[in-house]
């Protein structure tokens, strides 16, 4: 039967042709929808974590939750070592962050204070490209680099200071007055309202901290899976360590972006609706033309469930071409787009650019994409098909002779 729905097939060669053509459009129009949705977060979230905070981060038992420098960790304790020996770890980078009153005596501003490494830190932070005025501070320096944001609500620029007042360690009292060296644009919107970055000795002095880490981030080699990394660190990280994920870190970005999910599902469910409709008028299509072929196979003595069988294979054959032509060739769609994004223009562009977020469309080259579309076309090729059935079971093969 296998052999007679192929002959079947290439009986009529257009109409099978329009079959394949309207699956492959199909699956092509709804991977490539739903390729731009994924590719645009995944290129935020990089953009975001990775280049800012980093996919997996080590703080003390309890830091997350409460922000407190009591909970921070002794640098000199922790096995860096041990954990740049796992595949997939490229570096360690040493933070030390908390909050702070800074003031330039006429406004004020609570704000996240930074104390990093700049050529030991993620790419986000390394402040090369970031630099907007002045220059990166020196190691140990008593300066600073104010977010663009933060200087223009203080209204500050290189060369003037800035007072600090806040908690540290153990209750301690921190302040201390540093000059401006730089002014930072930083990719993260939320940061370039409210962070200063200064020397992570520095900070430690003003935190009455020195020697202690709140945050070690775990630079990862591109393209490592940070889930694979978190399951070799685990186990080293004893009873006062914690390792968390970017999703624990952020939650607030993993539901946005469940969110924005669950309306390019909507959208994705109503394309399908549609697409079903086409489906099912090539298959309309199929029947009514053959019906007096069907007819007259009936009448000569064939059963009509071994012809509505015949006829099943035929449109499986032919869907399941279309699915996989168009996840073949929607693939170079989906590279190209990722190299070369659509650049967004006017009221669309000026509003992503407020976010400080890179106006452009990115496509994702995940192949489970592909592979769930073309699926979900097949399925749907599968359901249509029963019209098929249904009308050669009710078929009448006098009535349909004389059609």
């Amino acid at each position: 039967m296998l052999k007679l729905a192929w002959r079947n097939i290439w009986r009529n060669k257009g109409r099978s042709m329009i079959t394949i053509a309207a699956v492959m459009f199909c699956v092509i129009f709804a991977v490539v929808l739903r390729s731009f949705q994924v590719g645009v977060w995944e290129h935020m979230v990089d953009d975001i974590v990775a280049n800012n905070f980093g996919y997996l981060q080590v703080h003390q038992k309890g830091f997350w939750g409460e922000q407190s420098l009591d909970l921070s960790m002794d640098e000199g304790a922790l096995p860096v070592a041990q954990w740049q020996e796992v595949d997939g770890v490229r570096s360690v980078v040493r933070r030390l962050e908390s909050f702070s009153l800074v003031s330039t005596g006429q406004s004020n501003r609570g704000s996240l204070v930074l104390g990093i490494e700049p050529e030991f830190e993620l790419p986000g932070l390394q402040l090369i490209d970031q630099i907007v005025s002045g220059s990166v501070f020196e190691p140990g320096s008593d300066q600073v680099v104010v977010s663009e944001g933060l200087a223009d609500f203080l209204k500050v620029g290189v060369g003037d200071s800035l007072l600090f007042l806040s908690q540290g360690y153990r209750g301690a009292s921190a302040y201390g007055q540093f000059m401006v060296s730089g002014i930072a644009k930083i990719s993260n919107p939320e940061l370039n309202k409210q962070l200063v970055l200064m020397p992570l000795q520095t900070a430690q002095w003003m935190y009455n901290g020195m020697g202690l880490l709140t945050t070690a981030v775990i630079d990862l080699e591109p393209g490592t899976d940070y889930k694979e990394v978190k399951e070799a660190l685990q186990p080293m990280m004893g009873e006062d360590l914690e390792l968390l994920e970017w999703e624990e870190l952020f939650p607030e970005l993993i539901q946005t972006i469940e969110a924005d999910m669950a309306g390019g599902q909507i959208f994705i469910t109503i394309l399908y609706f549609i697409i079903s409709f086409v489906l099912l008028g090539t298959v309309i299509m199929m029947v009514s033309e053959r019906e007096r072929e069907f007819g007259i196979l009936v009448s000569i003595g064939m059963r009509k469930t071994k012809l509505a069988f015949v006829t099943v294979l035929e449109n499986l054959m032919l869907t399941l071409g279309g699915a996989i032509v168009g996840m073949a060739l929607v693939k170079p769609v989906q590279f190209y787009f990722k190299d070369n994004p659509i650049d967004l223009s006017g009221q669309m562009k000026e509003a992503i650019e407020q976010f400080d977020f890179e106006p452009k469309l990115y496509t994702t080259t995940s192949f489970i994409i592909n592979l769930n579309h073309g699926a979900i076309v097949f399925f749907i090729g599968i359901l249509v098909s029963s019209y098929a059935v249904w009308k050669i079971m009710k078929l009448e093969p006098v009535k349909s002779m004389r059609s």
